[in-house]
C-alpha cells in the first residue's frame, strides 16, 4: 500500500548537493514551488507521490531510487536500537 511506503529524502538531498544544484534550482526543474523542496529536505513535510517523481525526474533518477526497501527499514531499526 501507498501509505506504507517509506521514502529516504536524505537520498534526494544527497543527489542535489552531489548535482551541485540548489534547492530552488531543484525545484524549478521539478515544477514544484521551493517550500516544497525546503519543507520536505528539513522533514517538516513529506510530499505527495506524485511530486516525489517530478523531483526524481529532475534529479535524472526513478522513484523507486528513493523508496527504502525492507532491509533498509530493518538495518535502521537496529541501528537505533
Amino acid at each position: 500500500m501507498l501509505d506504507t511506503l517509506r521514502v529516504d529524502i536524505t537520498k534526494i538531498t544527497l543527489e542535489r548537493a552531489n548535482q551541485g544544484i540548489s534547492a530552488n534550482e531543484l525545484s524549478k526543474r521539478a515544477g514544484v514551488s521551493k517550500n516544497v523542496v525546503s519543507n520536505m529536505e528539513r522533514g517538516s513535510a513529506t510530499p505527495r507521490l506524485d511530486t516525489l517523481g517530478k523531483i526524481a525526474k529532475a534529479l535524472g533518477m526513478r522513484l523507486e531510487d528513493f523508496i527504502k526497501d525492507k532491509e533498509e527499514e530493518a538495518n535502521e531499526q537496529v541501528a537505533n536500537i
